[in-house]
């Protein structure tokens, strides 16, 4: 009697099977770390957003007016990764006007949809405002932009 020999292994189709899925898997992963990172980076731009307020108040406290930009701010009052006016994917700038007596702090995702997908603003009245996807935010030092949501103040 002859016997027949038996191939074993896998197939070429349940190979790509299987590629297909880890695939998908790895697409999921990959996609729920970057929604992850944004809430992260969103967090701590809120956060930063009121050190920077305070860190303003406390130089106006010292001061006659509120600081012309994060650099006259400086390490004295904020920590010195904010003074750079970069953090946690998003890049901050103080501007004032009437003479220092108001100031209004933009924060604006460094990549847009990637590192943020919010752009935020507070002003010397700590009210903080959010906007949904503003790739281009630029404060006046007096008013926050128009069209954004209040946060809190």
């Amino acid at each position: 009697m002859i016997r027949k020999k038996r191939n074993s292994g896998f197939t070429l189709v349940e190979l790509m099977i299987v590629l297909v899925v880890i695939a998908i898997v790895a697409s999921i992963a990959t996609m729920s770390g970057l929604a992850a990172r944004v809430r992260t980076n969103e967090g701590s731009v809120l956060a930063s957003l009121k050190t920077i307020s305070v860190g303003a108040e406390m130089y106006l406290n010292n001061s006659t007016s509120y600081p012309a930009d994060l650099l006259t701010l400086g390490s004295d009052y904020i920590p010195s990764d904010l003074v750079t006016g970069r953090k946690s994917g998003y890049t901050f700038e103080l501007s004032t006007a009437n003479s220092g007596a108001t100031f209004t702090v933009s924060a604006v995702p460094i990549s847009m949809n990637y590192t943020g997908v919010k752009s935020y603003c507070i002003n010397n009245l700590n009210a903080i405002y959010v906007y949904q996807n503003a790739p281009a935010l630029s404060a006046d030092g007096t008013n926050c932009p128009s069209g954004g949501n209040i946060l809190s103040a």
